[in-house]
């Protein structure tokens, strides 16, 4: 008897055991599938705004920080020590998904947008995830990507991704970056994805047939870019080629790209288009009430008209 209730006690308490350690393992898996990285730089006021900002506690999240020795690693030889900086800042919340694409939000980042950053994690072989980049002020988020890419890998949902990968994603969006300094982000994210769909879709032997591809694409736009232009783009996309993507399985994202940044492009064009028309409206009236009003001045001058006539002024 004593045998038994010896048993049913051990029973009890192996139980009670097991599903006190349930719960805090569950915990953790739901900790790690979210990843927040922050600037290392950041004083401690101001990494705890950029968690309230992304709407997470350190209790709910994985929280990393990223130092500018990580951010050089990856843009060093593609940016020039001006824009990498001297310090951490920018922050990032990354969640995979199992569907839904790329989700992605920018704050305060001037330099880089949306599209570009969607661009590279799509060259860097990330499908489906929520993207959030912030930082406590504005930056221009040269090294977004590179936190990014370390939360996404350190979150359960993530995936190892390749150095290759990682570096040619950080080059590409820095010649996004400066090619949009002269045609505009969204211009210069929408020419870098079209390129890149030729140069994935065709699979070009060398350098000359990526070179070749890079010429008919960007001929058919009127962007007068330079020949250094052309070089860097060629360089990237000679990159881009040796990664050996799959056309077949990023082709809904590269369209997915184009359709998102014509409606971007399309909405702009109509406003300046309105916002021109409305301007010469405006112009034409006011040159007509304008003259109108110069010969009212002079014919009316003296209240009379030229046959001595009484006449009411008129103030436009």
């Amino acid at each position: 008897m004593k045998f038994k209730m010896i048993i049913s006690k051990l029973l009890i308490m192996v139980f009670t055991i097991s599903v006190l350690t349930a719960v805090p393992t569950k915990k953790v898996y739901a900790d790690a599938f979210k990843n927040v990285t922050l600037g290392a730089d950041l004083t401690a006021q101001q990494k705890e705004d950029m968690l309230k900002y992304f709407g997470v506690t350190r209790q709910e999240v994985n929280v990393q920080e990223i130092n500018i020795d990580e951010e050089t690693k990856y843009l060093s030889g593609v940016a020039s020590e001006k824009q990498i900086g001297t310090k951490s800042i920018s922050c990032s919340y990354v969640e995979p998904t199992d569907k839904g694409g790329l989700n992605i939000s920018v704050n305060n980042i001037y330099w880089v947008n949306e599209s570009m950053i969607r661009n590279a994690l799509i060259t860097a072989g990330i499908q489906n995830a929520n993207v959030k980049v912030s930082a406590p002020f504005n930056v221009s988020g040269t090294a977004a990507l590179t936190g990014i890419l370390k939360g996404f890998e350190s979150s359960t949902g993530g995936k190892k991704i390749s150095e290759d990968k990682k570096k040619v994603a950080n080059e590409e969006l820095m010649v996004t970056g400066n090619l949009g300094e002269k045609i505009g982000q969204d211009k210069a994210a929408g020419l870098i994805n079209e390129v890149k769909k030729e140069v994935v879709k065709e699979k070009p032997k060398d350098e000359k047939a990526v070179e070749k591809i890079v010429l008919n694409v960007t001929n058919n736009y009127n962007y007068n870019l330079s020949p250094e232009d052309i070089k860097s783009i060629t360089a990237l996309m000679n990159k881009i080629n040796g990664l050996h993507l799959d056309f077949k399985q990023l082709k809904g994202q590269f369209n997915d790209v184009t359709s998102k940044l014509q409606a971007t492009l399309q909405s702009d064009e109509a406003k300046n288009f309105f916002g021109k028309m409305w301007d010469s409206i405006i112009n034409f009236f006011s040159s007509i009430f304008s003259n109108h009003s110069k010969d009212a001045k002079t014919t009316l001058g003296n209240g009379t008209d030229p046959w001595g006539h009484s006449i009411i002024k008129l103030n436009f």
